[in-house]
C-alpha cells in the first residue's frame, strides 16, 4: 500500500500490489507535480538521492525525520517512508488488520510531517508485512540511503524489534544506513568524521565520506584509534604503534588522490575504538565507519565496533558496505 506526499499534500489514491508497481505509478505523477528541490547554493548536489526512511511514530523516527528534512537542504531527495508490521510479533492479542491501519496512520503522519519541513521534496509512503528485516533489506537495494532512529521505543517500535532494530537494519542494508540519536537537532556544523579499521571495510566508507564531505563543504577528519595491549613488550608495542599510524597515513594519501580540493585531516587515537569514535561522533555532521560484505550471512554481522557504536550512538552515523564486487 503506497502514497504520495509532495509539497504538504497528498497525492494520488491508495494502490494495492507488489512494491514495484507502486513504484512506477508514483514515478510518473512525481515528474509531472514535483518540482527540483530547492538547495542551498552554496552546496547543490546535482543527483536526486533515494531514500528509505524508517517510520514508527515515536521519538526515534521524530529524529530521523528531522535529519532527512535537514539533509533536504543539501541534496535533492526522493523519499519513501516505510512501516513494516510484522504479523508474528503482534502482542496482547491485537487485531491485525487494527494494528496495519495503526501503521499506516504513522507512514502517512511522517509524511506530512516531514513535506512541511521539506516541502520540495519528492515523497511517498509504504506500509509493508512481514519481517521487517527483510523488508528494510529488499527496500535497500533500489535505495541510496537508509534512514532509521536510535532506540525505538512506541507501540509499533516494540513489535519492530525495539531497541536493537537500528542494528538490525544496518546489518542488511544494501546501501549505506544512517543511524539517527533520537534527540537529534540541528546544531553547529562538524567536520565528516571517517574511522577507518586498515582493511577492505575502509574504501567504500571512504569514497561516501569524502562525497558527503565535498557537498556539505566540510573538511574530512580521518580517524584511526587503537588500544595497546597491555601485556605486548615494549619493542613490539612500537612496531605495531608505527602498523597503525601507517593505517591512517595510507588513508589519507588515497584519499588526497582522489579528492583533490579536499580539506583532509588526520588523527591517531590511542584509545578503545569505541569510545574514541562516539566522541568523535558527538561533535561531527556525521560519522563514517565502514563494514565488511563479503559473504550473505557476513552482511548480517556487524564488526563488535560498529554495532556498539550504533546501539548507543552519540551522533549522526553511516555503516556503509562495499557493493558486490567492490573492494
Amino acid at each position: 500500500m503506497a502514497n504520495e506526499v509532495a509539497n504538504g499534500a497528498q497525492q494520488g489514491s491508495r494502490q494495492q500490489g507488489s512494491t514495484q508497481q507502486g513504484s512506477t505509478q508514483q514515478d510518473s505523477t512525481q515528474q509531472e507535480s514535483t518540482p527540483k528541490p530547492q538547495l542551498e547554493e552554496h552546496a547543490a548536489d546535482p543527483r536526486v538521492e533515494r531514500v528509505v526512511l524508517a517510520g514508527d511514530g515515536g521519538p526515534a523516527g521524530e529524529g530521523a525525520l528531522r535529519w532527512v528534512a535537514h539533509r533536504s537542504k543539501h541534496h535533492r531527495l526522493d523519499v519513501e517512508v516505510l512501516t513494516v508490521a510484522e504479523p508474528d510479533r503482534f502482542i496482547g492479542g491485537r487485531d491485525a488488520a487494527a494494528f496495519r491501519r495503526e501503521a499506516e496512520e504513522v507512514a502517512e503522519r511522517a509524511a506530512r510531517a516531514l513535506a512541511a519541513l521539506a516541502p520540495s521534496t519528492r515523497i511517498s509512503t509504504r506500509v509493508e508485512e512481514g519481517d521487517a528485516r527483510d523488508r528494510f533489506e529488499e527496500a535497500s537495494i533500489s535505495a541510496d540511503l537508509v534512514v532509521v532512529g536510535s532506540y525505538r521505543v512506541t507501540r509499533l517500535a516494540d513489535v519492530l524489534l525495539a531497541s536493537t532494530f537500528s542494528v538490525k537494519l544496518a546489518e542488511a542494508s544494501w546501501c549505506p544506513a544512517v543511524v539517527v540519536p533520537r534527540e537529534w537537532e540541528p546544531g553547529p556544523t562538524g567536520p565528516v568524521v571517517l574511522g577507518v579499521e586498515g582493511d577492505d571495510s575502509d574504501s567504500a566508507a571512504a569514497r561516501f565520506a569524502a562525497r558527503e564531505a565535498g557537498v556539505l563543504r566540510r573538511p574530512l577528519r580521518v580517524v584511526h584509534a587503537w588500544f595497546p595491549p597491555s601485556l605486548e613488550r615494549s619493542s613490539e608495542l612500537a612496531e605495531t604503534r608505527m602498523e597503525h599510524q601507517r593505517v591512517l597515513q595510507r588513508e589519507i594519501a588515497e584519499l588526497d588522490v582522489r579528492s583533490p580540493g579536499l580539506k583532509i585531516e588526520g588523527e591517531f587515537i590511542e584509545d578503545d575504538p569505541v569510545s574514541a569514535l562516539r566522541n568523535e561522533a558527538s561533535t561531527a555532521e556525521m560519522l563514517v565507519i565502514g563494514s565488511h560484505g563479503r559473504g550473505r550471512m557476513d552482511r548480517y554481522f556487524l564488526g563488535s565496533v560498529s554495532r556498539s557504536i550504533l546501539l548507543h550512538p552519540a551522533g549522526v552515523t553511516a555503516v556503509v558496505r562495499p557493493k558486490h564486487g567492490e573492494s
